[in-house]
């Protein structure tokens, strides 16, 4: 029988795998998208002059890089012969005008095709998809199976209505979600994935709370009462607060997913889970797939880049 043997949560911020100096770069694209800049900043004004400190900021991604480190050697230490990596497609695949719920990718392998030049500033393009930059396409095996398989329960036995993709479209890369763990969690050992993809970020179809944490109990149901002899590890790629750094929120979702408080989860208020922020639910689905091992945070590093307080609330965690 398949059994769940691992859990990881891990934020994929451009910030993670851009070095300390290019920040700035950061910053002055958070002016152009956060409308509220100049009023944050404003509102900042008497605090976060010290979390910009060159020495802290540094600080603080050296810690972030730490955290990195300790997933991978989590990952390969407890060496799952697949991941079902749960994260959420930001018009990589699906636009905004048509984007399913929940959906599930079980062709045989995915490619990281380049993304679109027009879609990414070069930085970015190379914080995501740079590190096999030699100008070839890279093949990933992918757990077809396990992915057939999840969808077929899931819809069956689980009431989920899941979306379901055979064949990679060739318009633009596997989401960044995914191929950041490909590129900054497993190293040379590549483990078969099945990427289950999450709309966190597109009205009107984004699941609550609840029916994140829901899917995700399904999940585990599914993958332990698969008949197939298989070791499977649970990954949540995002989060958590962004593009406005939000400390308490963060601490506080961090504490009812340790505690596998349900009902907690299920109040989180969806105005808290927008932008960037809504990637939370990827975390909520793998705690759900999650209860029955026991959640260990490795590090959480509130990471800020501007005067608006901007950045990432970057988490790290293993279930074990």
């Amino acid at each position: 029988m398949a059994e769940i043997i691992l859990g990881i949560g891990s934020s994929h911020s451009p910030m993670l795998s851009t070095p300390h100096e290019a920040f700035a770069g950061h910053a002055e694209r958070d002016r152009a998208r956060v409308p509220e800049f100049d009023a944050l900043a404003r509102e900042k004004a008497s605090w976060i002059a010290g979390e910009l400190a060159p020495d802290v900021t540094g600080a603080r991604h050296a810690a972030t890089q730490a955290a990195l480190a300790r997933l991978g050697h989590a990952l390969a230490e407890a060496a799952p012969e697949t991941l079902v990596v749960i994260g959420d497609d930001q018009a990589e695949w699906f636009s905004a005008d048509g984007q399913p719920a929940v959906c599930i990718y079980w062709g045989d392998q995915v490619e990281n095709l380049p993304p679109p030049v027009e879609r990414m500033a070069p930085s970015l393009r190379r914080a995501y998809w740079g590190y096999y930059g030699d100008g070839t396409n890279r093949a990933f095996p992918v757990d077809a199976a396990l992915g057939r398989h999840l969808v077929l329960a899931l819809t069956r036995d689980h009431e989920f209505d899941v979306a379901h993709l055979r064949v990679q479209p060739r318009h633009a890369p596997l989401g960044h979600a995914w191929s950041f763990v490909h590129q900054r969690l497993m190293g040379e050992r590549i483990v078969p994935i099945v990427p289950v993809l999450l709309n966190t970020y597109f009205p009107p179809n984004q699941p609550t709370p609840r029916r994140c944490y829901q899917l995700g109990r399904a999940i585990r149901q599914v993958i332990e009462g698969w008949g197939e002899r298989r070791r499977v590890g649970i990954l949540a790629s995002g989060g958590l607060s962004h593009f406005v750094v939000d400390e308490a929120l963060d601490r506080h979702v961090l504490e009812i997913l340790a505690k596998k408080d349900a009902e907690g989860i299920a109040a989180l208020p969806l105005p808290q889970l927008d932008s960037g922020s809504s990637e939370i639910r990827n975390w909520i689905a793998a705690a759900g797939a999650l209860e029955g091992l026991e959640m260990r945070l490795v590090d959480y590093v509130p990471s800020y880049r501007s005067e608006a307080g901007t950045g990432v609330g970057m988490a790290f965690a293993v279930w074990e």
